[in-house]
């Protein structure tokens, strides 16, 4: 039989501080149980992240209603979900972890990007190598927002950031990112054409024509 998450109303069970017992530890010890808390905190966000991922595509968006169909989302816009999740299941998200549907569909957001696309810094997070924070702050500025860039260009920029990522304060981490991204999308982009030659076709300067 399966035991409940929660125990019932009424009853009372050990806490953490009881099973282990904090006072009787010096404290050099309470720094490496803190450093071991911090390590499983990362461990929990990276197993919730793969739940929500899973769970996201148990409801995938081809079981909605289709455009034009009654009670379908008149634009892609209007869509709330990610793109190929249900836009039902952020609402069953909310519900089931009990917080608001905004939360719920950043959430999604997070766990599709980092097990899908960003997966060295979901490594990172399963073994507690880097905080839920840090993780948190590449996937928003390597996730969706940037969605329509080369997916090349963001696994370079993960690589390049990701092996400092835990030693940098978020801001910093932050603004590496942006750093990175903008400089590889404008290498990958390639130099922009010559102002006043239409089509980046350069001019002959003037009095030379062709064949002088």
């Amino acid at each position: 039989m399966e035991l409940p998450l929660v125990p019932p109303l009424g009853t009372s069970v050990p806490s953490l501080g009881e099973l282990l017992p904090v006072y009787a530890r010096s404290p050099e010890e309470k720094a490496r149980e803190l450093q071991r808390v911090q390590r499983l905190k990362a461990a929990l966000a990276a197993y919730e992240l793969e739940l929500v991922a899973a769970f996201a595509a148990d409801r995938p968006a081809s079981a909605d209603r289709q455009p034009g169909e009654p009670g379908a989302a008149t634009s892609p816009d209007d869509r709330a979900a990610p793109d190929g999740v249900s836009e039902f299941f952020p609402d069953e998200l909310a519900l089931t972890l009990n917080c608001a549907r905004a939360s719920a569909t950043t959430l999604t957001e997070h766990a599709l990007t980092l097990t899908r696309s960003l997966t060295a810094t979901h490594t990172e997070l399963t073994q507690g190598r880097l905080d839920w924070p840090r993780a948190r702050t590449i996937s928003e500025e390597l996730g969706w927002k940037v969605r329509g860039t080369d997916p090349a260009v963001i696994a370079a920029v993960e690589a390049a950031v990701l092996p400092a990522a835990a030693s940098l304060p978020v801001r910093r981490l932050k603004a590496r990112l942006r750093a990175e991204l903008a400089a590889r999308d404008a290498a990958a982009s390639g130099p922009p054409p010559e102002q006043g030659a239409p089509g980046g076709q350069r001019h002959a300067p003037p009095g030379r024509g062709r064949g002088q």
